[in-house]
């Protein structure tokens, strides 16, 4: 049966918590958290972690919160499975363990967990806690782009571009990148602004790459300065 929030957030000791929460009551939300948890909540447990991780409503105690979140993926909580194996990969609260790190990832990507599914992809290309799997990682890339993350669809471009676990296809790349630097990646807004700029897989096109450039800057990219003075200068006057 597919994991369902609705079912955990709804509890009434779990909504005080969150009212607290968002009040920054922190000790009032550890504690209706506490009494939500008592009964398996795992919403509730994945909250508490987090209060743990950062020391508020109590001191901060990673090994603590690795305790809570570990007890919500076992609760059958998504975002839970994510963030455990995380806390695995960094080792917060714990030795590092990829062996670990793994089997959580597979677990929140097999729930669906779009950040768990997205951090398989990257463990997978890299080779980290797993066989490097570039085919499977361009998987993982693809579920999450179509889910909407943009920084799995700039991985994925990346993919493209170099051909790797997939069929070199620039086009691709290309729409895949200006994908992820609509939705907000200063890189894929720096990248697709060359791309457009080189015409590397699309027709050359300076002033939409101008419009990319400034975009990248405005997104915090450091290295876009150089292109925009060169095409504004380049740029046709009325």
């Amino acid at each position: 049966m597919a994991y369902s929030p609705d079912k955990y957030t709804n509890d009434p000791d779990y909504k005080e918590g969150m009212d607290c929460f968002l009040k920054g009551d922190f000790d009032g939300a550890m504690e209706h958290f506490i009494e939500a948890a008592e009964n398996g909540n795992p919403e509730a447990e994945f909250r508490i972690a987090k209060l743990h991780y950062y020391g508020r409503g109590t001191d901060e105690n990673k090994r603590e919160a690795l305790v809570w979140m570990r007890k919500a993926a076992q609760h059958g909580n998504p975002q839970a499975m994510n963030e455990t194996a995380m806390m695995y990969f960094r080792g917060n609260g714990v030795q590092k363990s990829y062996e670990k790190m793994a089997d959580w990832l597979e677990n929140a990507a097999d729930a669906g967990n779009i950040d768990g599914i997205y951090n398989l992809g990257t463990m997978l290309e890299r080779g980290i806690g797993f066989e490097k799997d570039l085919s499977r990682a361009c998987d993982c890339y693809r579920k999450a782009s179509d889910a909407g993350m943009a920084q799995a669809s700039y991985c994925l471009a990346h993919m493209y571009h170099n051909g790797l676990g997939v069929e070199s296809d620039l086009k691709k790349a290309a729409a895949l990148c200006k994908k992820a630097a609509d939705g907000g990646v200063a890189d894929a807004a720096y990248d697709y602004a060359l791309i457009l700029h080189e015409g590397d897989g699309v027709d050359v096109d300076d002033e939409k790459a101008l419009e990319y450039f400034r975009k990248a800057k405005g997104l915090g990219s450091k290295d876009a300065d150089g292109y925009i003075a060169q095409l504004t200068a380049n740029a046709p006057r009325d």
